[in-house]
């Protein structure tokens, strides 16, 4: 186990820093200084993040553009979105648009329910913090009500079944990557991650008393590159990326470091993209655990 967290330090030493930004959706984020604006194009990049990287990075940028063409920033888009005149002219100018699954009224679905979350909550982490208790082991519990109280939520218009692509949940057995993706952004705080919904946050005014996502809470984002890293240095035993391997691999690097389990989760995710195939991670470091 020491042979296993040393080897991830240096992973984290070559990979955990701002230079690779690019490489990962969080970029997008970092290109706004407003809480609200980081908010809201967060959820937008992280739900985004499936697919091809290229493809990933088209689509986000593409979506962000439409909006600018709309309101003056991200925070005044959504905040406009329940006036029905604003929301018509939305709708008709993301007609087109389409990112794998996800059509253009899946991207306004998605803003008129984090407006929803902000007129009732004042931010989308004080409407999740709401359902998150500071005994709660992980996010699972306050993932899972966020998402039914969303996919419950009223809408002035028709939507297409796709959207529900955007709203995974742990109780669906998904391992919900872009949603646990998101909430590492929130619960983390260093030149990469943004801490939004931890103490001392500037949209801590919206949080519930005593309320804060801690890092210990997090759950390990699995995608491809992680996913398959975990499974060859022996972090699950799981051949599917489910909810129950996240956890399994949370749980292993929670013997790494209790306090913050996924921080390794964006230099791994560096190691497989940067590196891809040409790293036998089985053959070289498998016999570590």
């Amino acid at each position: 186990m020491i042979e296993m967290k040393q080897f991830l330090s240096q992973i984290e030493n070559n990979y955990q820093r701002a230079q690779f930004l690019s490489s990962d959706p969080i970029e997008f984020v970092h290109h706004y200084q407003d809480p609200w604006d980081q908010e809201a194009i967060a959820l937008l990049a992280s739900l985004l993040a499936y697919g091809n990287v290229r493809q990933i990075r088209k689509s986000i940028q593409e979506a962000i553009t439409r909006i600018s063409e709309l309101a003056e920033s991200p925070r005044d888009f959504v905040s406009q979105l329940q006036d029905p005149a604003f929301l018509k002219k939305s709708l008709q100018h993301f007609e087109d648009y389409v990112h794998r699954f996800n059509t253009g009224r899946d991207i306004i679905r998605l803003f008129e329910l984090l407006n929803q979350s902000w007129r009732t909550h004042g931010s989308l982490g004080g409407h999740f913090l709401s359902y998150l208790c500071p005994e709660d082991e992980t996010i699972e519990s306050a993932l899972n009500q966020l998402i039914t109280n969303w996919k419950e939520a009223k809408s002035s218009f028709t939507f297409p079944k796709s959207f529900y692509y955007l709203l995974t949940a742990p109780q669906d057995g998904s391992c919900c990557k872009r949603w646990c993706m998101l909430l590492r952004w929130m619960g983390r705080k260093d030149e990469v991650d943004l801490g939004l919904w931890m103490q001392a946050s500037p949209l801590c005014s919206t949080f519930p008393a005593g309320r804060t996502l801690e890092s210990h809470q997090l759950v390990m984002p699995l995608d491809t590159h992680t996913g398959r890293l975990s499974q060859s240095l022996g972090l699950t035993q799981r051949k599917s990326l489910n909810w129950k391997a996240a956890i399994e691999v949370t749980k292993s690097f929670k013997a790494l470091d209790p306090l913050d389990p996924v921080r390794y989760d964006f230099a791994l995710s560096r190691l497989g993209m940067l590196e891809g195939s040409k790293l036998p991670i089985h053959h070289k470091w498998g016999t570590i655990v």
